[in-house]
């Protein structure tokens, strides 16, 4: 099986002040694309839905985090228009906090496999997540006070980007292009004090079969 390959990232925190924010992303050209787009912002109003070129995202999760008063969402889209174009979430209300954008290209992905979520552990918050051959993991924590690292498998650290979202929020670590074996993979998120949250989704690679396509566990 193929392993998915990272092509560009767009992150931002802006403040919408309205009921939607948009934001430019470039597509990485090629074919068999996959977008995911990951958002962190306040809880006093909900994610409706997100396009990319016009073209309706699929969610795969959205998730108050009321102790930490945040919510999480996920939204992922298969062959993708190409090159330059908008990104849009809409939420429920206006939104007046800023909202934590991690938005990631892909080439060479059969789409989006496991997935489970933990919140609330105090630090470090080791999880697992079982995987299929080849393919490649993202984490994002959410925590009250700075993450400190991101462990994809646990003890190689990954790069991330952090925003502060009224909460600090870390997004983006991601495994190294060259795949994971299928099995069972530690992680762990760690912050400098306090509970985080640990959510961790699966980047399938290009040959993975339909029925792993969309394997959902929540912990």
């Amino acid at each position: 099986m193929a392993v998915p390959i990272k092509g560009n990232v767009t992150s931002a925190n802006p403040t919408p002040s309205a009921n939607f924010k948009t934001q430019a992303h470039n597509q990485n050209s090629g074919t068999d694309g996959l977008i995911v787009a990951q958002f962190t912002m306040s809880n006093s109003v909900n994610y409706t839905s997100c396009t990319y070129g016009g073209v309706a995202m699929t969610q795969l999760y959205q998730i108050n985090r009321s102790g930490l008063g945040q919510r999480m969402a996920f939204f992922y889209l298969l062959n993708p228009p190409i090159g330059n174009n908008t990104l849009r979430v809409n939420f429920s209300g206006s939104q007046f906090n800023p909202i934590s954008m991690h938005i990631r290209s892909f080439t060479n992905s059969g789409g989006i496999g496991a997935s489970a979520r933990t919140g609330g552990v105090p630090t470090p918050n080791t999880q697992t997540l079982t995987v299929d051959d080849d393919s490649l993991i993202m984490i994002t924590s959410c925590s009250i006070n700075a993450i400190t690292s991101q462990q994809i498998p646990q003890g190689t650290n990954r790069t991330y980007t952090q925003h502060n979202t009224n909460r600090q929020v870390a997004t983006g670590a991601i495994s190294a292009d060259i795949g994971h074996s299928a099995g069972t993979i530690s992680l762990r998120s760690t912050s400098t004090f306090g509970s985080l949250s640990l959510d961790r989704t699966e980047i399938l690679g290009l040959s993975a079969p339909v029925s792993l396509r969309r394997r959902i566990i929540v912990s």
